[in-house]
């Protein structure tokens, strides 16, 4: 199916400016925590400069989806929202302390919150049907994107100072920007809402109890790795002596079983697990993997615990973000999809904020025995998230049957 949809010219394009868009937000991530603590910055604030970007997006990227269909165009957001990291982290490099850092963090949230763009831009390019797999397919531009930003940015912090990494934000974002003016803004400007119809929409999805579930447990999910592989583990990592080379491939590793879960979701979990079975047991194994990591002091056991945290968490967060957009409308996938991504976003500021709170006032490991109860929590709630979601389906079933859209997604 992957290569099928890669085939279409603005498919591949459209899939590397993704990557490129990952890279300049995500490059510096694995290097950042320990960075600032070797420059005097406590926990408890370099907790809220890791969770700057998380808030941002929190705060932008649902206004933002109504918002860009009542523009009637996509693409010009996407552009602005690359410009930001672009400014910022040079300021970062000229001058590196916890307000320059916050802004360029805060930059980059502001470019994560665009995420939902590109997602309803690149789902345009294909048959409803082929909607979830294009989500999917569109979900590995991330772990590729990180893991080539975590490759360069590891080598230029080898062997040049730890700052000039900055600057690969700035270049990805550079390339990006001049690739999306090759790219087209499918939006019919004749079926576009109007401002009152993007509130009513906007309305109705925040009403549904279903997207709220969805969302609260996807927040639990994507918290795991924003609290662990960008905060927790790098740290204990360089406390058992690893240096940028072992904090770049601790994350890739993460980023690669992560990249192999969501590839494998399609088109072998889905269609025997089900989608809901597959984000539960992906949930189990992210309980597992995060509990073993401040137990151990050797360097191949943390990273076979980070290669189960990267494929659970692949499984899991890929099956939300399918059930996101089961049976949507093309009028209201943008907004769904805004205040799905919003909602999980409030994990990406809450995981690093926490841990930085506890590693000053209790412990390190304190923090991920805290994520694995609240994974627990997501284990037990699952189900019924998924009885909300196929009620949801059922009063839509007529229109299911008449147009078959959506159908890889159903648990079976």
């Amino acid at each position: 199916m992957f290569r099928a949809l890669l085939r279409r010219p603005e498919a591949r394009l459209f899939f590397i400016i993704s990557v490129l868009f990952f890279i300049c937000i995500h490059s510096i991530d694995a290097f950042l925590a320990p960075m600032m603590l070797e420059q005097g910055i406590e926990p408890q604030i370099m907790g809220l400069v890791m969770g700057a970007s998380g808030l941002a997006t929190l705060l932008i990227r649902f206004p933002l989806g109504i918002i860009s269909d009542v523009v009637k165009s996509r693409k010009i957001f996407i552009q602005i929202s690359l410009l930001l990291p672009i400014f910022t982290w040079p300021l970062a490099w000229l001058e590196p302390n916890a307000v320059t850092l916050y802004l360029a963090k805060a930059a980059d949230g502001v470019t994560a919150a665009t995420w939902v763009l590109y997602n309803i831009l690149f789902i345009r390019y294909f048959d409803r049907k082929e909607a979830p797999a294009a989500v999917a397919l569109l979900a590995l531009a991330g772990p590729v994107g990180v893991f080539i930003g975590n490759c360069v940015g590891g080598l230029l912090i080898h062997y040049f100072e730890n700052n000039i990494a900055f600057f690969l934000s700035c270049v990805s974002g550079l390339l990006a920007l001049a690739l999306t003016t090759r790219i087209s803004d499918v939006h019919d400007s004749l079926r576009a809402p109007t401002l009152q119809a993007c509130m009513a929409g906007a309305r109705r999805q925040l009403c549904d109890r279903s997207v709220w579930m969805i969302g609260l447990l996807a927040t639990i999910v994507i918290l795991v790795p924003f609290a662990t592989r960008d905060t927790l583990t790098p740290i204990y990592a360089e406390q058992l002596g690893a240096r940028a080379g072992i904090l770049s491939l601790l994350s890739n590793i993460h980023l690669i079983f992560y990249a192999l879960a969501v590839a494998l979701c399609s088109g072998v979990f889905y269609k025997r697990l089900g989608v809901v079975k597959t984000a539960v047991l992906g949930i189990i194994l992210q309980v597992l993997s995060t509990l073993g990591i401040p137990f151990t002091s050797n360097m191949m056991a943390i990273y076979a615990l980070q290669a189960l945290a990267g494929f659970s968490f692949g499984m899991a967060f890929a099956a939300f973000m399918s059930l996101s957009v089961v049976n949507t409308t093309s009028d209201e996938q943008s907004t769904r999809m805004g205040l799905f991504q919003t909602i999980y976003s409030l994990g990406m500021f809450i995981g690093p904020v926490i841990m930085g709170v506890m590693m000053q006032h209790i412990n390190l490991a304190s923090g991920y025995i805290v994520i694995a109860v609240l994974c627990v929590v997501a284990v037990i709630m699952t189900p019924l998230s998924a009885r909300w979601v196929y009620s949801r389906q059922v009063e839509s079933s007529g229109n299911l049957t008449a147009n078959g859209q959506l159908a890889p997604v159903r648990d079976q």
